[in-house]
């Protein structure tokens, strides 16, 4: 039953949709850097095992290149996990709107079901109260007496 409440519960169900695919990329994202620093912490572990058995080769570069990139890296996960954080909030609060609208709707529903109903039984009420009138004015007539 279409209901006044159903182009709002359309909307709230897209706006939910559209978070939740959000967040699905922010965490992607969050995941390949995390990787990433795994990926960086492993190779600095192994360039400082080289650097250890040959005394000769030049490293406090590459070292602090590692320690820039691994800053970056850090900064970039702490502002996707910043995304990610306002985007469940977001996703929370935009759930809370679509679950109120879903209740309206149905409660719109449940009182234009009772009005179809409360109608319907007083239809046939109604036709109830005619038909006892017509037989009792049809006993009535058969007895002779006057109806009133």
């Amino acid at each position: 039953m279409k209901t006044p409440y159903c182009a709002a519960v359309g909307l709230q169900r897209r706006e939910v949709d559209e978070i939740r695919i959000s967040i699905s990329v922010e965490v992607s994202r969050l995941v390949a850097v995390e990787q990433e620093q795994a990926h960086l912490a492993e190779s600095v572990r192994q360039e400082r095992e080289a650097a250890a058995e040959a005394a000769v080769l030049p490293s406090a570069a590459y070292f602090a290149h590692m320690r820039a990139l691994r800053t970056k890296l850090e900064s970039d996960r702490q502002v996707i996990d910043g995304r990610v954080t306002r985007l469940q909030s977001a996703a929370r609060e935009a759930y809370g709107s679509l679950t109120a609208v879903e209740g309206a709707a149905t409660r719109f529903r449940g009182e234009a079901r009772r009005r179809i109903e409360s109608a319907e039984q007083s239809a046939s009420d109604d036709r109830s109260a005619a038909d006892f009138l017509r037989k009792l004015r049809y006993v009535r007539a058969a007895t002779g007496r006057v109806a009133p």
